[in-house]
This record gives C-alpha cells, sequence and structure tokens, in this order.
C-alpha cells in the first residue's frame, strides 16, 4: 500500500503533436478551458499502484464535504493505510470484516507499537461509519448509538469564508442529504458536458448507485443500436432494462424524457467516439478527454466533476445526494413503495423509515414533488 500526498495545486494539457502532458503551475485556469486542474490530493494506492476506490471516496467527502484540513485528511489517509496494510496481510477483505477483526487489528496495532490507537481505530469506525449510512456496507461497529447532533435549522444557506457563498444542502438523521429543487436546478444547469448532466439525472431520477450506473452498458439501457456492435456479447451485460444490484437483480425504471436524452447522447456522441477510438467495451458512460477519450468513465472522474461543479455554484454534493433525494419522493407515492424497498433492499428498514419521516414532514418537499411529477418518476 502506498500513501501519495500533494498540496500542490496545477494544470494539466496534452500535447497531441508530441503526445505528452504539459504542466502548468500557480495559475488560474478557468474550469471550462482544455486544461485539466489538479488539486491537492490524498490517496492510497494498492501494490499494483491502482486507486483503492473506497479510500478515495472517504477521503474526497471528507475533503469537500466535511471541510477537514488538509494535514487532518492526511491524518485519516495515514490510518487507513494502516488498516488496508493488516487486511492486506491477513488477506480480508474490507467488506468482511467483524468485530473480531477490529480486535485483531488493535492488537496487530499494540505489537507493532503503532500509536496513537484510539485514534485510528476511531479513524476506521469513522469510515466505516460512513460507508454504512451512504453505501448500505455492513460495519463491524455498532451503529445503534443516536447521533448527538442539534437538528438543523430552516436555513439551507450560510455564509462561508471563500470566494462565493456556499450553499448547504439539508442533512437529516444517519448522514442522509436531501437536495431542494433549486439545487438540482443549479447543479444540472452548470453541467458543461452532456454526460455530466444525463448522469446526475439518472442517478436522480432513477435511484441507480453511481457504482451500479457506471457499470452499465448500451445494451442494459435498452437504447437501440443503429448498427451491430462488434462486441462478444458473452462478455456484455444481458440485453434488457435490468441492472445488477446487490439485492438481486431489479427493473430499472427510467422516465421517457430521459430516456430521450440517453438516445441522443448515444447517437450525438457516444457513436462517435466509439467509432474514432475503436474501443473495445460498449460501457455507456465514457471519458471524453483527449487520450483517455473512450476509457470507462471512472468514480475518481466523477467525484472531479462533482467538485469542480460545486466549486462553481457553491452547493458542494456528492452522487449519493442524488439517491437520497430520489429515495425520500417516493415515500411520497405508495404505489412505489414496494419499489422502494426493492431498490434499497431489506437491510435498509431503518433508512426507509428515515426516507418516510422526511417526505411527510419537511417543508423542502413542496417543491420537490411536483417535480418529480413533471418527470414522470411518480403519479397521483
Amino acid at each position: 500500500m502506498q500513501l501519495r500526498v500533494s498540496d500542490q495545486r496545477y494544470a494539466l494539457q496534452y500535447d497531441q503533436n508530441n503526445n505528452y502532458m504539459l504542466a502548468y503551475e500557480d495559475i488560474d485556469v478557468n474550469v471550462d478551458s482544455n486544461l485539466i486542474v489538479v488539486d491537492p490530493y490524498v490517496c492510497l494506492f494498492d501494490d499494483d499502484w491502482k486507486i483503492v476506490d473506497e479510500v478515495w471516496e472517504y477521503l474526497q467527502y471528507l475533503f469537500h464535504i466535511k471541510k477537514l484540513s488538509f494535514s487532518a485528511v492526511i491524518t485519516k489517509g495515514s490510518d487507513l493505510k494502516l488498516f488496508y496494510e493488516f487486511l492486506q496481510q491477513h488477506k480480508i477483505n474490507y467488506r468482511a470484516t467483524s468485530q473480531k477483526t477490529i480486535h485483531d487489528f488493535s492488537a496487530w496495532l499494540s505489537h507493532c507499537d503503532l500509536q496513537p490507537l484510539n485514534r485510528i481505530i476511531s479513524s476506521m469506525k469513522n469510515f466505516y461509519q460512513y460507508h454504512h449510512q451512504q453505501n448500505g456496507l455492513s460495519t463491524p461497529f455498532d451503529t445503534s448509538t443516536p447521533s448527538s447532533r442539534p437538528a438543523p435549522s430552516n436555513g439551507h444557506t450560510k455564509n462561508a469564508p471563500i470566494h462565493q457563498k456556499r450553499i448547504k444542502i439539508k442533512e437529516f438523521d444517519n448522514g442522509i442529504r436531501v437536495l431542494s429543487k433549486d439545487q438540482i436546478e443549479t447543479i444540472l444547469n452548470a453541467c458543461t458536458m452532456q454526460r455530466d448532466r444525463i448522469l446526475f439525472e439518472l442517478l436522480l431520477f432513477t435511484g441507480i448507485q453511481i457504482a451500479e450506473a457506471l457499470s452499465l452498458d448500451i445494451s442494459s439501457l435498452g437504447i437501440p443500436a443503429k448498427r451491430p456492435l462488434s462486441l462478444d456479447k458473452d462478455n456484455t451485460q444481458t440485453k434488457s432494462y435490468y441492472h445488477q444490484h446487490k439485492t438481486g437483480i431489479q427493473d430499472l425504471h427510467i422516465p421517457a424524457p430521459l430516456m430521450e436524452k440517453l438516445s441522443n447522447y448515444y447517437e450525438d456522441i457516444w457513436s462517435k467516439i466509439y467509432d474514432s477510438k475503436k474501443m473495445e467495451h460498449e460501457f455507456f458512460f465514457i471519458s471524453e478527454f483527449h487520450n483517455n477519450k473512450g476509457a470507462p468513465l471512472t468514480y475518481q472522474a466523477v467525484w472531479e466533476r462533482c467538485r469542480v461543479i460545486g466549486k462553481k455554484t457553491g452547493i458542494f454534493f456528492t452522487p449519493e445526494d442524488f439517491r437520497h433525494t430520489h429515495a425520500v419522493v417516493l415515500c411520497c407515492d405508495k404505489e412505489w413503495s414496494k419499489r422502494l424497498r426493492e431498490l434499497l433492499g431489506k437491510t435498509h428498514v431503518a433508512l426507509i423509515d428515515i426516507y418516510a419521516q422526511i417526505a411527510h414532514n419537511d417543508p423542502i418537499m413542496e417543491e420537490l414533488i411536483p417535480f418529480y411529477k413533471s418527470y414522470g418518476v411518480i403519479h397521483g
């Protein structure tokens, strides 16, 4: 395991003539330019120099959403590096941990004389708590203790000591954050790439998880191809309107207006990139940047787009916020109650109760319900 840290802000530009990257330091570039801006980061790599996705997501959340200091995020990253070295040494997957794993890890830390032990264990608990709330990951720590955080006020905005006003997303119990109609429209209108807008709309209007969305291919979206794709269909997803969910195969309900946008993107952009780059896959969401054009879109790239748009609008959001918003709205339609339980799974009964309380008691729903009805997501 390798932890890499950079506190420098710089920009990269691909030189097609000479086939290499040009780097620029200490510049103020527009987010819509052809430059790729790299902000300070803390990133954990495995032994094959592949990014550890779940750690990257959590550290990005701490840095951009919770607004922890850079040094604090480095500390969290260092603690997670130790934990992953322990998991690697004992051949344990981070999803298969138990209380015994934590006890063994504590003993391992003590044996290695690594201090402070309490801080490291606390970092592990916060890491699992985040993924439990956002992604439904089982946690080896006790989650029965209610949060002591005071309830948020009705205000949705506050002044932040940055260049512009920061618009706060309303947060409820268990870290559930629900976007308002105005926030949704602001985010979607700030998307400079057609791909980003339809990805966010897919998350917002279907409730699909970001990992599932990125794994969708052309056939799984039911888009009729204008020509046969030159791929071995045995290596792709089954041609249907279904996607693979951890609770089983679930029906993916795509509103008609969004389906039309997906089809238009396929014809106007995706197909052209497929032909020009001779892609060896048919994942729907792909990179559109320079020498990486045509590669499957990564979770890190989506987080970067969220960060750039958040910086541009003052609304700092995550892909999971769209899913929470969708789930809350579904609670307002009795016809969709069964669909909500199928979407979230049986392990999310407590979350469904929280969603229902928000849906029936919070004023944020007054504008969300008509907005979703206009898209045909809910009826009645």
